[in-house]
């Protein structure tokens, strides 16, 4: 070395990042005040623990990192799994694993885990006329098969243990167009007692206050794997499985809608969704094992097994995504796979393949409308389309933003003076609006200085990946400036309704511990990188 290290400390990404976390921090005693918490004390005490994890992860070689790369997927997908079995309930989503005092929302670090990995798969993988479809899927590898096979004996062995089924309630928004969504009331876990349904069920039950539902009225119990049993206890107004009524103990299939009484607003939903695959397992399990025969023939018959032919490039990013989405968490699973796409741009990718890839990504959004995603998430993309539906509804949250941003108007009402923020017309203000608290109260000339600073941030991320000391770090310096960049324009683009309300923070500025400290991480790695560029 020709100098110390510490010499090499890249002052202009601190100093970016110093000045947008201060705003930030500004901006958020503004936004907390009608809470009256110090939600910035909070923010500032995270940032300060996101400095020391950036500092640590700065100080060790990036390049440790590639051979890590493994472990750390493998870590990130058990943490995404426990977060789907035992994680931490709100709002209908298991998005926080909860250890001890803590809330560690696991996605976030699936960002991470994603780009290292994809980086380390690119770094020993070269394509010198760029990347086709065909070396990013990699359909023969051996990889899926085993992993459909293992998905299948799982489901076969733990069935629904690992998810278990569920009573539902829809619950219709007040809108002109009466949509509505199901709402979870009861899990129904196996080794539990009957599940009690009715006026006053006591403390562990369903409680249905409408007229014609008895105090107790009906019980669900699961006596079997993938078996629930539904009874009537014996009321006078009578229990209804899909308007049939029930005389003796029914079993409950998924989907089955269960009507108490003569009252048609006295509905719950049955939900199992692994009972709904049991009759698929054998041909799913025949299917896989031919795809792994198959595969095995063909890897044989080139030689020697290499790692390209174990594990291809989109198994890296589809599997952290699926448990993401699963959660159900669209904003995470939109900014990982975009994340992945930007990487994919960076290695080069024929434009054939290119095309293809934008196509059948169309095709499956169709496919994911209907089949994938959940009835608020359809009503979110609906709403944003016409905005002028729901305006006191799902279209609220966007149409608070809008009047927050427009009441600005060029220079601001000062700080703490928006009236959307300070009276709490606007929700979510300290997460996912904090934008439009500082286009309120700074107007159009602040919010240049901010986007200003971003893409300043962002612009000086891609200069450190073009200046890197090799490939692996160039590819580790464009995932993290591309997880800035698609958090800072999603984000954006919903507060002005040019984008679905997906629930995705902008980066330094949001409320919100995990992803502080993921984003200064991330910061971490720009700066192990910049520092290392002549070095090693």
């Amino acid at each position: 070395m020709d100098r110390p290290l510490i010499a090499n400390v890249d002052r202009t990404l601190l100093t970016l990042v110093a000045i947008l976390a201060l705003l930030g921090l500004y901006n958020l005693s503004s936004a907390s005040k009608p809470l009256g918490a110090s939600l910035h004390v909070n923010h500032a005490f995270y940032l300060l623990l996101g400095i020391a994890v950036m500092s640590l992860v700065a100080a060790v070689p990036y390049r440790n990192l590639e051979g890590l790369a493994i472990p750390i997927l493998v870590m990130c997908v058990v943490l995404l799994l426990a977060t789907s079995s035992f994680g931490k309930l709100v709002n209908g989503s298991r998005r926080w694993l909860v250890v001890g005092p803590i809330n560690i929302q696991t996605s976030d670090l699936a960002k991470l885990a994603v780009i290292v990995v994809v980086a380390r798969t690119f770094h020993t993988q070269r394509w010198e006329q760029g990347m086709t479809l065909r070396s990013i899927f990699r359909p023969l590898n051996v990889s899926r098969p085993l992993l459909l096979l293992g998905v299948v004996v799982a489901l076969s062995l733990f069935g629904d243990t690992l998810r278990p089924a569920k009573l539902q309630v829809e619950r219709r928004a007040s809108t002109s167009q009466g949509r509505s969504r199901l709402v979870s009331v009861a899990r129904i876990k196996p080794d539990r007692p009957p599940t009690i349904i009715g006026r006053s069920p006591g403390e562990l039950g369903v409680t249905v206050r409408r007229s014609g539902v008895a105090a107790v009225h009906a019980s669900v119990v699961r006596v079997g794997p993938g078996e629930y049993r539904l009874e009537d206890l014996a009321s006078a107004s009578g229990t209804f499985v899909n308007e049939v009524r029930v005389v003796e103990p029914v079993m409950l299939a998924h989907n089955d809608s269960i009507r108490f009484g003569t009252n048609q607003q006295a509905v719950l939903r049955f939900q199992a969704p692994t009972q709904q695959l049991r009759p698929a397992l054998p041909w799913l399990a025949v299917l896989g094992a031919l795809w792994l025969v198959i595969a095995l023939y063909i890897q044989a018959n080139r030689g020697a097994l290499e790692e390209q032919d174990l594990v291809a490039p989109i198994d890296v990013v589809a599997i952290p995504s699926v448990l993401i989405l699963i959660q159900p968490d669209l904003g995470t699973t939109l900014v990982v796979l975009l994340i992945a796409f930007s990487m994919i741009l960076y290695v080069g990718l024929r434009l054939s393949s290119l095309a293809l890839l934008l196509s059948g990504s169309a095709v499956f959004g169709v496919v994911a409308w209907f089949a994938v995603l959940k009835a608020y998430q359809r009503e979110r993309i609906l709403t944003f389309l016409n905005p002028q539906s729901d305006l006191s509804g799902a279209g609220y949250h966007q149409h608070q933003s809008l009047i927050a941003v427009g009441s600005g108007e060029m220079w601001g009402k000062g700080y703490g003076q928006g009236t959307q923020t300070q009276l709490s017309f606007l929700p979510e203000a300290w997460t996912d609006f904090i934008f439009s608290v500082w286009a309120e109260e700074h107007g159009f000339m602040g919010c240049l200085v901010v986007v200003g600073l971003f893409a300043a941030l962002i612009m000086y991320g891609l200069r450190i990946a073009a200046r890197a000391r090799d490939r692996f770090g160039a590819l580790l310096a464009v995932g993290v400036t591309a997880m800035i960049f698609w958090h800072t324009v999603v984000n954006m683009l919903m507060v002005l309704r040019l984008a679905p309300v997906v629930g995705v923070p902008l980066p330094l500025w949001s409320n919100g511990g995990s992803f502080v400290l993921t984003t200064m991480t991330g910061i971490g790695l720009l700066l192990n990188v910049s520092m290392r560029r002549n070095f090693f």
